[in-house]
Protein backbone atom coordinates (compact mmCIF):
# COMPACT_ATOMS: atom_id res chain seq x y z
CA UNK A 1 0.00 0.00 0.00
CA UNK A 2 1.42 3.57 -1.02
CA UNK A 3 1.99 5.73 1.79
CA UNK A 4 1.47 9.44 1.58
CA UNK A 5 3.05 12.38 3.11
CA UNK A 6 4.20 16.39 2.28
CA UNK A 7 7.18 16.91 0.75
CA UNK A 8 10.20 18.92 2.29
CA UNK A 9 11.68 21.76 1.00
CA UNK A 10 14.38 19.83 0.33
CA UNK A 11 12.58 17.89 -2.25
CA UNK A 12 10.69 20.46 -3.46
CA UNK A 13 14.44 21.69 -4.42
CA UNK A 14 15.16 18.32 -5.62
CA UNK A 15 12.56 18.03 -8.36
CA UNK A 16 13.17 21.59 -9.45
CA UNK A 17 17.26 20.93 -9.71
CA UNK A 18 15.73 17.99 -11.83
CA UNK A 19 13.46 19.34 -13.80
CA UNK A 20 15.61 22.17 -14.88
CA UNK A 21 18.53 19.59 -16.47
CA UNK A 22 15.42 17.78 -18.13
CA UNK A 23 14.00 20.87 -19.98
CA UNK A 24 17.84 20.91 -21.45
CA UNK A 25 17.75 17.52 -22.65
CA UNK A 26 15.69 14.05 -22.51
CA UNK A 27 18.79 12.34 -23.20
CA UNK A 28 18.83 11.31 -19.20
CA UNK A 29 15.61 9.55 -19.36
CA UNK A 30 16.38 7.50 -22.84
CA UNK A 31 18.77 4.20 -22.17
CA UNK A 32 22.15 3.66 -23.91
CA UNK A 33 20.99 1.09 -26.89
CA UNK A 34 23.88 -2.32 -27.55
CA UNK A 35 24.00 -2.65 -31.46
CA UNK A 36 21.38 -6.23 -30.78
CA UNK A 37 18.62 -3.10 -30.02
CA UNK A 38 16.66 -1.89 -32.38
CA UNK A 39 16.32 2.05 -32.83
CA UNK A 40 12.81 2.45 -33.97
CA UNK A 41 10.69 1.96 -30.66
CA UNK A 42 13.41 4.55 -29.25
CA UNK A 43 13.27 6.67 -32.16
CA UNK A 44 9.46 7.23 -31.45
CA UNK A 45 9.59 7.62 -28.21
CA UNK A 46 12.30 10.30 -28.38
CA UNK A 47 9.94 12.30 -30.29
CA UNK A 48 7.05 12.06 -28.01
CA UNK A 49 9.77 13.51 -25.26
CA UNK A 50 10.90 16.24 -27.04
CA UNK A 51 7.52 17.18 -28.68
CA UNK A 52 6.88 17.40 -24.60
CA UNK A 53 10.13 19.52 -23.82
CA UNK A 54 9.35 22.09 -26.67
CA UNK A 55 6.55 22.56 -24.32
CA UNK A 56 8.36 22.96 -21.67
CA UNK A 57 7.16 27.02 -20.66
CA UNK A 58 3.69 26.10 -21.69
CA UNK A 59 1.83 25.07 -18.32
CA UNK A 60 -1.25 24.60 -20.33
CA UNK A 61 -0.10 22.10 -23.04
CA UNK A 62 2.03 20.26 -20.42
CA UNK A 63 -1.32 19.76 -18.04
CA UNK A 64 -2.82 17.76 -20.92
CA UNK A 65 0.43 15.89 -21.91
CA UNK A 66 0.87 14.54 -18.50
CA UNK A 67 -2.61 13.13 -18.75
CA UNK A 68 -2.43 11.40 -21.96
CA UNK A 69 0.07 10.08 -24.08
CA UNK A 70 3.09 7.21 -23.40
CA UNK A 71 3.63 6.40 -19.63
CA UNK A 72 7.03 8.53 -19.08
CA UNK A 73 5.92 11.41 -21.56
CA UNK A 74 3.10 11.90 -19.00
CA UNK A 75 5.25 12.00 -16.09
CA UNK A 76 8.00 13.75 -17.88
CA UNK A 77 4.96 16.39 -18.84
CA UNK A 78 4.12 16.54 -15.07
CA UNK A 79 7.40 17.43 -13.90
CA UNK A 80 8.41 20.63 -16.68
CA UNK A 81 5.03 21.64 -15.43
CA UNK A 82 5.72 21.46 -11.71
CA UNK A 83 9.33 23.48 -12.69
CA UNK A 84 6.63 26.45 -13.88
CA UNK A 85 4.59 26.62 -10.66
CA UNK A 86 6.41 24.78 -7.97
CA UNK A 87 4.41 24.06 -4.47
CA UNK A 88 5.47 21.60 -1.88
CA UNK A 89 4.10 18.19 -3.29
CA UNK A 90 3.00 15.62 -1.47
CA UNK A 91 5.22 12.52 -1.70
CA UNK A 92 4.45 8.92 -1.91
CA UNK A 93 6.39 5.84 -1.15
CA UNK A 94 5.91 2.67 -1.53
CA UNK A 95 8.55 -0.38 -1.28
CA UNK A 96 10.58 -2.48 -3.71
CA UNK A 97 12.63 -5.73 -3.83
CA UNK A 98 16.12 -3.39 -2.91
CA UNK A 99 14.31 -1.02 -0.58
CA UNK A 100 11.36 2.12 -0.76
CA UNK A 101 10.78 4.10 -3.65
CA UNK A 102 9.22 7.78 -3.32
CA UNK A 103 7.81 10.40 -5.79
CA UNK A 104 5.62 13.28 -6.15
CA UNK A 105 2.34 12.18 -8.20
CA UNK A 106 2.58 15.21 -10.92
CA UNK A 107 0.99 13.33 -13.71
CA UNK A 108 -1.63 10.85 -14.71
CA UNK A 109 0.59 8.16 -14.66
CA UNK A 110 1.69 4.51 -13.67
CA UNK A 111 4.18 5.13 -9.93
CA UNK A 112 7.66 2.88 -12.04
CA UNK A 113 7.54 5.70 -14.74
CA UNK A 114 6.81 8.57 -12.23
CA UNK A 115 9.91 7.54 -10.21
CA UNK A 116 12.10 6.72 -13.56
CA UNK A 117 11.72 10.63 -14.30
CA UNK A 118 12.38 12.31 -11.04
CA UNK A 119 15.08 9.85 -10.29
CA UNK A 120 16.39 9.66 -13.76
CA UNK A 121 20.02 10.48 -12.46
CA UNK A 122 20.10 7.09 -10.92
CA UNK A 123 19.82 4.41 -13.29
CA UNK A 124 18.27 1.63 -10.94
CA UNK A 125 15.71 4.28 -10.68
CA UNK A 126 15.13 4.88 -14.22
CA UNK A 127 14.88 1.46 -15.28
CA UNK A 128 11.45 1.21 -13.83
CA UNK A 129 10.26 3.32 -15.97
CA UNK A 130 10.97 0.57 -18.57
CA UNK A 131 9.19 -2.40 -16.92
CA UNK A 132 6.44 -2.31 -19.22
CA UNK A 133 8.79 -2.74 -22.08
CA UNK A 134 10.47 -5.75 -20.98
CA UNK A 135 7.20 -7.54 -20.66
CA UNK A 136 6.95 -6.93 -24.68
CA UNK A 137 10.10 -8.36 -25.06
CA UNK A 138 12.91 -6.03 -23.95
CA UNK A 139 15.94 -6.57 -21.84
CA UNK A 140 17.28 -3.81 -19.89
CA UNK A 141 20.50 -3.47 -17.69
CA UNK A 142 20.97 -1.01 -15.08
CA UNK A 143 25.23 -0.46 -14.05
CA UNK A 144 26.22 2.41 -11.56
CA UNK A 145 26.52 4.51 -14.59
CA UNK A 146 23.91 3.73 -17.02
CA UNK A 147 21.07 1.80 -18.14
CA UNK A 148 21.27 0.16 -21.23
CA UNK A 149 19.05 -1.95 -23.76
CA UNK A 150 19.70 -4.68 -25.93
CA UNK A 151 16.27 -5.09 -27.65
CA UNK A 152 14.89 -8.60 -27.99
CA UNK A 153 18.71 -10.10 -26.75
CA UNK A 154 19.31 -11.47 -24.07
CA UNK A 155 23.16 -10.70 -24.28
CA UNK A 156 23.93 -8.12 -21.81
CA UNK A 157 26.84 -5.13 -21.91
CA UNK A 158 29.92 -6.12 -20.80
CA UNK A 159 30.05 -3.48 -18.24
CA UNK A 160 26.46 -5.00 -16.44
CA UNK A 161 28.40 -8.47 -16.06
CA UNK A 162 31.43 -7.15 -14.62
CA UNK A 163 29.65 -5.31 -11.92
CA UNK A 164 27.45 -8.35 -10.72
CA UNK A 165 30.59 -10.51 -11.14
CA UNK A 166 32.41 -7.66 -8.79
CA UNK A 167 29.32 -7.98 -6.65
CA UNK A 168 28.72 -11.41 -6.26
CA UNK A 169 28.03 -12.66 -2.38
CA UNK A 170 30.78 -15.49 -2.25
CA UNK A 171 34.07 -16.03 -3.05
CA UNK A 172 33.94 -17.41 -6.71
CA UNK A 173 36.61 -18.72 -9.26
CA UNK A 174 36.36 -18.50 -12.97
CA UNK A 175 36.72 -21.43 -14.38
CA UNK A 176 39.36 -20.74 -17.78
CA UNK A 177 37.39 -21.14 -20.82
CA UNK A 178 34.15 -22.75 -19.16
CA UNK A 179 33.02 -19.01 -17.79
CA UNK A 180 31.21 -20.84 -14.89
CA UNK A 181 32.27 -19.30 -11.79
CA UNK A 182 32.69 -22.21 -8.59
CA UNK A 183 32.98 -21.93 -4.82
CA UNK A 184 36.50 -23.27 -3.87
CA UNK A 185 35.17 -26.81 -2.91
CA UNK A 186 33.70 -27.37 -6.17
CA UNK A 187 36.83 -26.00 -7.81
CA UNK A 188 38.44 -28.57 -6.31
CA UNK A 189 36.53 -31.31 -7.77
CA UNK A 190 34.82 -32.02 -4.27
CA UNK A 191 31.31 -34.20 -4.88
CA UNK A 192 28.60 -31.74 -2.66
CA UNK A 193 25.39 -30.81 -3.16
CA UNK A 194 25.25 -27.51 -4.95
CA UNK A 195 23.08 -24.52 -5.87
CA UNK A 196 23.45 -23.18 -9.50
CA UNK A 197 22.28 -19.64 -10.97
CA UNK A 198 22.77 -19.71 -14.45
CA UNK A 199 22.83 -16.67 -17.31
CA UNK A 200 22.72 -17.93 -20.81
CA UNK A 201 22.70 -14.62 -22.06
CA UNK A 202 25.83 -13.78 -20.84
CA UNK A 203 26.70 -17.65 -21.49
CA UNK A 204 28.00 -17.51 -17.57
CA UNK A 205 26.59 -19.98 -14.49
CA UNK A 206 27.44 -19.38 -10.54
CA UNK A 207 27.98 -22.09 -8.35
CA UNK A 208 28.37 -22.53 -5.02
CA UNK A 209 28.47 -25.91 -2.63
CA UNK A 210 25.99 -26.25 0.60
CA UNK A 211 29.24 -26.11 2.97
CA UNK A 212 29.47 -22.50 1.64
CA UNK A 213 25.79 -21.42 1.10
CA UNK A 214 24.30 -19.18 3.54
CA UNK A 215 21.37 -18.89 5.54
CA UNK A 216 21.68 -14.85 4.69
CA UNK A 217 22.43 -14.66 0.66
CA UNK A 218 20.34 -14.76 -2.46
CA UNK A 219 22.52 -15.63 -5.42
CA UNK A 220 19.79 -15.61 -7.94
CA UNK A 221 18.92 -11.69 -6.51
CA UNK A 222 22.85 -10.85 -6.43
CA UNK A 223 23.22 -12.08 -10.19
CA UNK A 224 20.00 -10.63 -11.79
CA UNK A 225 20.06 -7.10 -9.31
CA UNK A 226 19.60 -4.22 -12.26
CA UNK A 227 18.26 -6.40 -15.03
CA UNK A 228 14.49 -6.02 -16.27
CA UNK A 229 13.76 -8.98 -18.35
CA UNK A 230 10.66 -10.67 -20.28
CA UNK A 231 10.78 -13.72 -18.48
CA UNK A 232 13.65 -13.69 -15.37
CA UNK A 233 12.76 -17.47 -14.64
CA UNK A 234 14.45 -18.30 -18.56
CA UNK A 235 16.69 -15.85 -18.43
CA UNK A 236 18.59 -16.42 -15.08
CA UNK A 237 17.40 -20.65 -14.27
CA UNK A 238 18.07 -21.92 -10.43
CA UNK A 239 18.92 -25.47 -10.06
CA UNK A 240 20.42 -27.10 -7.62
CA UNK A 241 22.66 -30.78 -8.32
CA UNK A 242 22.85 -33.38 -5.68
CA UNK A 243 26.16 -34.08 -7.50
CA UNK A 244 27.01 -37.21 -5.95
CA UNK A 245 29.92 -39.11 -8.04
CA UNK A 246 27.74 -42.27 -8.44
CA UNK A 247 29.51 -45.55 -9.39
CA UNK A 248 26.65 -47.69 -8.68
CA UNK A 249 25.60 -48.11 -12.22
CA UNK A 250 22.04 -47.66 -13.58
CA UNK A 251 20.09 -50.14 -10.82
CA UNK A 252 21.10 -47.15 -8.03
CA UNK A 253 19.14 -45.11 -6.38
CA UNK A 254 21.33 -41.90 -7.59
CA UNK A 255 21.14 -42.76 -11.87
CA UNK A 256 17.10 -41.53 -10.82
CA UNK A 257 17.04 -38.36 -8.78
CA UNK A 258 14.19 -36.24 -9.24
CA UNK A 259 15.11 -32.41 -10.60
CA UNK A 260 14.31 -29.83 -8.60
CA UNK A 261 10.42 -29.31 -8.04
CA UNK A 262 8.77 -26.36 -8.93
CA UNK A 263 7.54 -24.89 -6.34
CA UNK A 264 10.86 -24.50 -4.36
CA UNK A 265 12.19 -23.00 -7.58
CA UNK A 266 9.31 -20.57 -7.25
CA UNK A 267 9.52 -19.67 -3.77
CA UNK A 268 13.49 -18.73 -4.17
CA UNK A 269 12.84 -16.83 -6.69
CA UNK A 270 9.95 -14.70 -5.00
CA UNK A 271 12.98 -14.35 -2.35
CA UNK A 272 11.44 -16.73 0.37
CA UNK A 273 14.01 -18.95 0.45
CA UNK A 274 17.80 -18.43 0.81
CA UNK A 275 20.59 -20.17 -0.93
CA UNK A 276 21.33 -22.49 2.10
CA UNK A 277 17.60 -23.48 2.47
CA UNK A 278 16.90 -24.26 -1.39
CA UNK A 279 19.56 -27.20 -1.01
CA UNK A 280 18.66 -28.03 2.16
CA UNK A 281 14.42 -28.24 0.84
CA UNK A 282 15.66 -30.20 -1.97
CA UNK A 283 17.36 -32.40 -0.18
CA UNK A 284 14.30 -33.23 2.22
CA UNK A 285 12.42 -33.97 -0.91
CA UNK A 286 15.07 -36.35 -1.76
CA UNK A 287 16.28 -38.10 1.61
CA UNK A 288 13.26 -40.25 1.82
CA UNK A 289 13.50 -41.62 -1.55
CA UNK A 290 17.55 -41.88 -1.52
CA UNK A 291 17.35 -43.29 2.32
CA UNK A 292 14.70 -45.68 1.51
CA UNK A 293 16.49 -47.89 -0.98
CA UNK A 294 16.48 -51.61 -0.06
CA UNK A 295 19.65 -51.58 -2.16
CA UNK A 296 22.41 -52.29 -0.29
CA UNK A 297 24.38 -48.33 -0.87
CA UNK A 298 27.42 -47.02 0.62
CA UNK A 299 28.33 -43.19 0.61
CA UNK A 300 31.59 -41.37 1.89
CA UNK A 301 32.08 -37.85 0.83
CA UNK A 302 30.09 -37.65 -2.01
CA UNK A 303 31.09 -40.51 -3.57
CA UNK A 304 28.82 -43.33 -3.89
CA UNK A 305 30.17 -47.18 -4.24
CA UNK A 306 26.95 -48.74 -4.87
CA UNK A 307 27.01 -52.42 -3.16
CA UNK A 308 30.57 -52.46 -3.74
CA UNK A 309 31.22 -52.31 0.42
CA UNK A 310 35.34 -53.40 -0.59
CA UNK A 311 35.26 -49.97 -1.77
CA UNK A 312 33.92 -48.73 0.55
CA UNK A 313 35.86 -49.69 3.26
CA UNK A 314 38.94 -48.83 0.92
CA UNK A 315 37.65 -45.16 0.56
CA UNK A 316 37.48 -44.59 4.43
CA UNK A 317 41.54 -44.92 4.56
CA UNK A 318 41.06 -47.13 7.94
CA UNK A 319 43.15 -48.86 10.40
CA UNK A 320 43.34 -52.81 10.18
CA UNK A 321 41.14 -52.24 13.48
CA UNK A 322 38.86 -49.47 12.02
CA UNK A 323 38.40 -51.77 9.36
CA UNK A 324 37.55 -54.77 10.49
CA UNK A 325 34.82 -53.09 12.69
CA UNK A 326 32.95 -51.21 10.75
CA UNK A 327 32.63 -54.24 8.06
CA UNK A 328 31.31 -56.03 10.62
CA UNK A 329 28.91 -53.82 11.74
CA UNK A 330 27.74 -53.03 8.55
CA UNK A 331 26.86 -56.47 7.61
CA UNK A 332 23.77 -55.42 10.15
CA UNK A 333 23.16 -52.51 8.16
CA UNK A 334 20.26 -53.29 5.64
CA UNK A 335 19.82 -50.39 2.55
CA UNK A 336 21.93 -47.20 2.29
CA UNK A 337 24.61 -46.34 4.25
CA UNK A 338 26.28 -42.69 4.44
CA UNK A 339 29.07 -40.38 5.86
CA UNK A 340 29.53 -36.93 4.83
CA UNK A 341 33.32 -37.75 5.28
CA UNK A 342 35.55 -40.41 3.64
CA UNK A 343 37.12 -41.37 7.30
CA UNK A 344 36.37 -44.49 9.10
CA UNK A 345 35.67 -42.02 12.09
CA UNK A 346 33.21 -40.37 10.89
CA UNK A 347 31.26 -44.28 9.88
CA UNK A 348 32.10 -45.63 13.38
CA UNK A 349 30.47 -42.29 14.99
CA UNK A 350 27.27 -43.47 13.14
CA UNK A 351 27.50 -47.28 13.46
CA UNK A 352 28.21 -47.20 17.25
CA UNK A 353 24.59 -45.96 18.53
CA UNK A 354 23.15 -49.23 16.87
CA UNK A 355 25.83 -51.31 16.78
CA UNK A 356 28.10 -50.89 19.27
CA UNK A 357 28.09 -55.04 20.76
CA UNK A 358 29.34 -56.05 17.57
CA UNK A 359 32.11 -53.16 16.75
CA UNK A 360 33.65 -54.38 20.07
CA UNK A 361 33.17 -58.16 19.51
CA UNK A 362 35.30 -57.70 16.76
CA UNK A 363 38.23 -57.11 18.78
CA UNK A 364 37.44 -58.47 22.18
CA UNK A 365 36.37 -62.41 22.18
CA UNK A 366 35.05 -62.90 24.90
CA UNK A 367 31.53 -61.69 25.35
CA UNK A 368 31.74 -61.09 28.94
CA UNK A 369 34.27 -58.61 28.62
CA UNK A 370 32.91 -57.12 25.09
CA UNK A 371 29.77 -56.13 27.43
CA UNK A 372 31.30 -54.65 30.08
CA UNK A 373 33.58 -52.21 28.10
CA UNK A 374 30.38 -51.08 25.96
CA UNK A 375 29.04 -50.48 29.29
CA UNK A 376 31.97 -48.30 30.24
CA UNK A 377 31.86 -46.80 26.97
CA UNK A 378 28.48 -45.71 27.44
CA UNK A 379 29.24 -43.79 30.74
CA UNK A 380 32.24 -42.45 29.62
CA UNK A 381 31.57 -41.50 25.89
CA UNK A 382 34.21 -40.56 23.89
CA UNK A 383 34.95 -40.80 19.85
CA UNK A 384 34.45 -44.11 18.65
CA UNK A 385 37.81 -44.86 17.64
CA UNK A 386 39.52 -43.64 20.80
CA UNK A 387 37.08 -46.29 22.30
CA UNK A 388 38.00 -48.90 19.68
CA UNK A 389 42.05 -47.99 20.17
CA UNK A 390 41.15 -48.77 24.16
CA UNK A 391 39.88 -51.56 23.89
CA UNK A 392 41.93 -52.81 20.83
CA UNK A 393 45.31 -51.69 23.72
CA UNK A 394 43.23 -53.82 26.19
CA UNK A 395 42.68 -57.15 24.46
CA UNK A 396 46.26 -57.00 23.73
CA UNK A 397 47.47 -56.35 26.79
CA UNK A 398 45.02 -59.03 28.01
CA UNK A 399 46.40 -61.55 25.08
CA UNK A 400 50.04 -60.75 26.72
CA UNK A 401 49.05 -61.14 30.22
CA UNK A 402 47.34 -64.39 29.20
CA UNK A 403 50.55 -66.09 27.79
CA UNK A 404 52.64 -65.30 30.80
CA UNK A 405 52.42 -68.13 33.90
CA UNK A 406 50.09 -67.92 36.57
CA UNK A 407 50.75 -68.11 40.04
CA UNK A 408 48.89 -69.84 42.94
CA UNK A 409 51.66 -68.70 46.01
CA UNK A 410 54.46 -65.53 45.30
CA UNK A 411 56.91 -64.28 47.86
CA UNK A 412 56.58 -60.70 48.44
CA UNK A 413 59.30 -59.71 46.82
CA UNK A 414 58.50 -61.99 43.87
CA UNK A 415 55.43 -60.58 43.85
CA UNK A 416 56.56 -56.99 43.53
CA UNK A 417 58.75 -57.64 40.62
CA UNK A 418 55.98 -59.89 38.76
CA UNK A 419 53.86 -56.86 38.84
CA UNK A 420 56.18 -54.30 37.52
CA UNK A 421 57.63 -56.79 34.71
CA UNK A 422 54.01 -57.32 33.63
CA UNK A 423 53.20 -53.76 33.85
CA UNK A 424 56.45 -53.29 31.71
CA UNK A 425 55.15 -56.13 28.86
CA UNK A 426 51.74 -54.45 28.57
CA UNK A 427 52.39 -50.45 28.61
CA UNK A 428 56.35 -49.99 28.21
CA UNK A 429 59.24 -48.60 29.58
CA UNK A 430 57.89 -45.52 31.02
CA UNK A 431 55.10 -47.10 32.69
CA UNK A 432 57.23 -49.66 34.50
CA UNK A 433 59.64 -47.15 35.89
CA UNK A 434 56.85 -45.23 37.12
CA UNK A 435 54.73 -48.18 38.95
CA UNK A 436 58.65 -49.15 40.30
CA UNK A 437 58.95 -45.80 41.86
CA UNK A 438 55.32 -44.80 43.37
CA UNK A 439 56.09 -48.81 45.17
CA UNK A 440 59.52 -48.67 46.25
CA UNK A 441 59.97 -49.91 49.59
CA UNK A 442 61.65 -48.12 52.50
CA UNK A 443 63.51 -50.96 53.34
CA UNK A 444 64.42 -54.63 52.44
CA UNK A 445 65.61 -56.98 49.37
CA UNK A 446 62.88 -55.04 46.72
CA UNK A 447 65.14 -52.28 47.10
CA UNK A 448 68.30 -53.92 45.69
CA UNK A 449 65.59 -56.09 43.10
CA UNK A 450 64.64 -52.03 42.46
CA UNK A 451 67.90 -50.81 41.40
CA UNK A 452 68.23 -54.15 39.32
CA UNK A 453 65.55 -53.10 37.52
CA UNK A 454 65.76 -49.25 37.03
CA UNK A 455 69.55 -50.85 35.33
CA UNK A 456 68.15 -53.11 33.44
CA UNK A 457 65.61 -50.45 32.05
CA UNK A 458 68.33 -48.09 31.59
CA UNK A 459 67.31 -45.58 34.23
CA UNK A 460 70.10 -46.46 37.03
CA UNK A 461 71.82 -43.62 37.03
CA UNK A 462 69.19 -41.50 36.79
CA UNK A 463 68.04 -42.45 40.07
CA UNK A 464 71.12 -43.71 42.18
CA UNK A 465 70.66 -41.03 44.81
CA UNK A 466 67.58 -42.58 45.83
CA UNK A 467 69.65 -46.33 47.11
CA UNK A 468 72.66 -46.81 49.32
CA UNK A 469 75.84 -47.83 48.09
CA UNK A 470 74.74 -51.57 49.34
CA UNK A 471 71.42 -51.48 47.25
CA UNK A 472 73.11 -50.12 44.08
CA UNK A 473 75.76 -52.75 44.20
CA UNK A 474 73.23 -55.69 44.60
CA UNK A 475 70.91 -54.27 42.22
CA UNK A 476 73.70 -53.92 39.49
CA UNK A 477 74.80 -57.53 40.11
CA UNK A 478 71.36 -58.60 39.17
CA UNK A 479 70.82 -56.48 36.11
CA UNK A 480 70.94 -58.92 33.66
CA UNK A 481 68.74 -61.36 35.07
CA UNK A 482 66.33 -58.53 35.65
CA UNK A 483 66.50 -57.36 32.20
CA UNK A 484 65.50 -61.27 31.28
CA UNK A 485 62.74 -61.08 33.26
CA UNK A 486 61.46 -57.96 31.78
CA UNK A 487 62.36 -58.98 28.20
CA UNK A 488 62.18 -63.04 27.95
CA UNK A 489 59.85 -64.56 25.63
CA UNK A 490 56.79 -66.00 27.26
CA UNK A 491 57.71 -69.77 27.79
CA UNK A 492 61.07 -68.66 29.38
CA UNK A 493 59.24 -66.06 31.96
CA UNK A 494 59.30 -68.38 34.71
CA UNK A 495 62.90 -69.27 34.33
CA UNK A 496 64.18 -65.81 33.98
CA UNK A 497 61.83 -65.20 37.68
CA UNK A 498 63.90 -68.29 39.28
CA UNK A 499 67.19 -67.49 37.89
CA UNK A 500 66.88 -63.77 39.44
CA UNK A 501 65.57 -64.70 42.82
CA UNK A 502 67.91 -67.81 43.13
CA UNK A 503 70.60 -65.02 42.60
CA UNK A 504 68.85 -62.54 44.76
CA UNK A 505 69.06 -65.48 47.79
CA UNK A 506 65.29 -65.78 47.76
CA UNK A 507 65.24 -69.83 47.41
CA UNK A 508 61.16 -70.63 47.84
CA UNK A 509 59.78 -67.35 45.83
CA UNK A 510 56.71 -68.85 44.17
CA UNK A 511 54.75 -71.29 42.80
CA UNK A 512 52.74 -71.78 39.72
CA UNK A 513 49.17 -72.40 39.78
CA UNK A 514 47.82 -75.52 37.96
CA UNK A 515 46.70 -75.20 34.65
CA UNK A 516 43.02 -75.55 35.01
CA UNK A 517 43.43 -73.60 37.85
CA UNK A 518 42.63 -69.61 39.17
CA UNK A 519 45.44 -67.86 39.08
CA UNK A 520 46.21 -66.36 42.94
CA UNK A 521 45.65 -62.25 43.07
Amino acid sequence: MPRIRRGSGVREHDLVSRAKVLRESVEPLLPRRTPDCPADRFDRLREELEAVRENRDDEKRLERASHWGEPLARSYAGLLKFYLDPDTPAVVSFPLPDGEASYAPLARAPKETEVAVQQSDDPGRLLLGYVDWARKGFHFFATRKALWCSGRSPAPPAEFRAERVAELPYRLTEEPGRRVFLCPHLKENEPRPYLEVAWPGADTAFRVCRKCAKDDRHLLSSVSDGAVVPDPSEEFPVDVRWNVRCQGGPECVHAHLPELPRALRKRYELGRLSDAQLIDAYADELRPRIEGTPRPTYVAGGVCYGSNVAAFLEALDATAIERRAVGRALEEVRGYFEVDEPVASRALERLWPDHADVIVRTIVADPAEARRMVEEARGAPGRVAEILKRAQRRSEERAVLDELPRYARLAREAAWVDRIAREYRTHGNAAAERALLQSLPQEGKERGLAFGLLTALGRGPAHAWQFSTTEQEFGTALADRARSVLAAPADRYHAAMDALFQAAGVVDWGERAPTTGTPAE
